[in-house]
């Protein structure tokens, strides 16, 4: 059977030593095995676990991507190592930051929707490591629970991760260390959860805050602020940009791209004329979007404001230069459309999904910092009558739900890792 890289459960082995004891309780589906494998490799089929020798899968860089073949087995080294750093601890354990109560996330989510869109044909898999790459300088120490992290923010964003302990974790597993192994048991407890919940993972976002993206890092930046802000945005490569549909399309970010081709030009400024906000920057009077028609109707002191046949444009006088403010900016212009909001969860990332117009809306909520005990609340967008909360380990659950204006809130009763809201 082929390895599938997208939908299995990837460890890779950067050791000698015999790890099959250790496959069935981490949930591992493949071993990718590094090292000398004569001895190694059978003792993983014979454990149930295909294997892949060092050279079966090539990891490459951001900007190397698009050069693989369609489905190469390949995944993205480029990564941070996930969690939360906190300047400030709540009476509940959780973490937070100063005055803005929001703890610093390090999260890779983005990147796999970033891939998603600028290389469709490519499986959106992450690879890195450990290292000082991923802002772990050597001799760091490493939470045991880092790795399932790891694995709960690809698959949050539809993507994998393929997991890299440290030698330090693999040591720890190898001798049976009690912490290191109740951290393994309860990543491959969720990573059965996990698969066995697959499609609630594969929908893709509500279009409603669209953002372009091209293969640079400004662009990056901003999705991951998006991101970061649980604006649960529909990224879109700048070069395949969509049709005109102001109803499910309200907002499009175009800032931070290149001067686009005249065919694309175009299609931007009618997502205006169709009643949609297009937000751009870099407002000179050579600017890309400027065109006949436009009226400047209001001005703030970094950007101006136009009307453009049904819609608007809002123009930034200069680049972005903070994403996470321009992120802010951009909720407030969706206003009462914004898809996702939480309560609570200083160090939590939401995004909802939606596969067609008719499908079951489903919120996924992931939290990087330390556990939550209190409850957090949750809005999404639309008028839901009910709501299934999922977790890994625990039963299915009916959550109440309550109408406020055009969306559903819905609390959400404390948070480990990782939660499921499932709306009908």
């Amino acid at each position: 059977m082929k390895v599938d890289l997208l939908n299995q459960i990837v460890l890779r082995w950067d050791s000698d030593s015999d790890c099959a004891a250790l496959l069935k309780a981490g949930g591992i589906d493949v071993v990718w095995l590094q090292g000398s494998n004569e001895r190694v490799a059978p003792a993983c089929q014979t454990a149930g676990a295909q294997t892949l020798a060092a050279g079966d899968v090539r990891l490459v860089a951001l900007d190397q991507a698009g050069q693989l073949p369609p489905g190469a087995m390949a995944a993205v080294k480029t990564g941070v190592w996930p969690g939360a750093r906190a300047s400030a601890r709540n009476a509940d354990g959780s973490v937070s930051a100063g005055a803005s109560q929001r703890a610093w996330v390090d999260a890779n989510a983005y990147r796999v929707a970033w891939l998603k869109a600028l290389y469709p044909e490519q499986l959106p898999v992450l690879g890195y490591l450990p290292d000082k790459d991923a802002g772990i300088p050597a001799g760091q120490a490493i939470a045991y629970n880092s790795l399932e992290l790891g694995l709960i923010d690809a698959w949050a964003a539809g993507g994998n991760y393929i997991l890299a302990p440290d030698a330090a974790m693999r040591d720890a597993l190898l001798g049976g260390n009690h912490a290191a192994m109740a951290a393994w048991s309860q990543m491959g407890r969720t990573a059965l959860w996990l698969k066995e919940h697959q499609p609630l993972f594969r929908q893709p976002p509500p279009g409603t805050i669209t953002v372009l993206v091209e293969p640079d890092e400004t662009t990056a930046e901003i999705a991951a602020l998006m991101y970061r802000q649980s604006a649960s945005p529909a990224l879109v490569s700048a070069g395949r940009v969509p049709a005109p549909d102001a109803a499910s399309r309200p907002i499009v970010v175009a800032a931070g791209i290149r001067p686009p081709s005249p065919a694309v030009r175009a299609l931007l400024l009618s997502h205006a004329g169709a009643g949609a906000t297009l937000v751009t920057d870099a407002s000179g009077e050579g600017a890309w979007w400027r065109t006949p028609g436009l009226k400047r109707v209001r001005q703030f002191e970094d950007r101006e404001f136009y009307a453009l046949g049904a819609g608007r444009i809002v123009a930034y006088m200069d680049a972005v230069a903070d994403p996470g403010d321009f992120a802010l900016d951009v909720l407030d212009l969706a206003g009462g459309s914004r898809p996702v909001r939480i309560w609570d969860c200083p160090a939590g990332i939401a995004l909802v999904s939606q596969a067609g117009p008719h499908a079951k809306p489903v919120l996924r909520v992931v939290n990087y910092g330390s556990p939550m005990r209190a409850d957090i609340m949750a809005h999404v967008e639309g008028v839901f009558t009910a709501a299934t909360l999922l977790r890994p380990g625990e039963q299915p659950a009916p959550l109440r739900t309550y109408r406020r204006g055009n969306h559903t809130e819905v609390m959400l009763p404390g948070l480990q890792r990782v939660a499921v809201v499932v709306f009908s």
